[in-house]
């Protein structure tokens, strides 16, 4: 189990360094093997911390190209941030809360679903 926390812990750091360099893809690979690690082990908190980060990070490299999909990330990551109660993990938590309620969303209609072009 400790062996799976280190293995995406290394991913996180790997995906994190890809990111930096602007490679989202390799970058959102990396974060999926670390969930894919860190939802193998049983919850605790260093667990949780790391699945906050992780989310929040696949949030920040999707958001561009795959919103809904990114804004699923940072609720996940949001709720994981809340619950280990890590101080720099919940701030950055609420800092990309905050950031994305404030970011225009696309055009809704009145039953809530994303306008689309029109029919012929």
């Amino acid at each position: 189990m400790r062996e799976l926390l280190y293995n995406a812990a290394r991913h996180y750091k790997r995906g994190r360094s890809l990111l930096e360099r602007g490679d989202v893809r390799a970058a959102l690979a990396a974060f999926e093997e670390a969930l894919r690690d860190l939802h193998a082990v049983k919850p605790q908190r260093m667990r949780d911390v790391l699945l906050a980060q992780v989310y929040l990070s696949r949030y920040q490299a999707a958001r561009e190209v795959d919103a809904r999909g990114a804004r699923a990330d940072l609720q996940l990551g949001y709720s994981y941030a809340r619950t280990t109660r890590e101080p720099s993990v919940r701030q950055l938590a609420e800092t990309l809360w905050r950031a994305e309620r404030e970011r225009p969303q696309p055009h809704q209609q009145a039953g809530g679903r994303p306008r689309r072009g029109r029919s012929s």
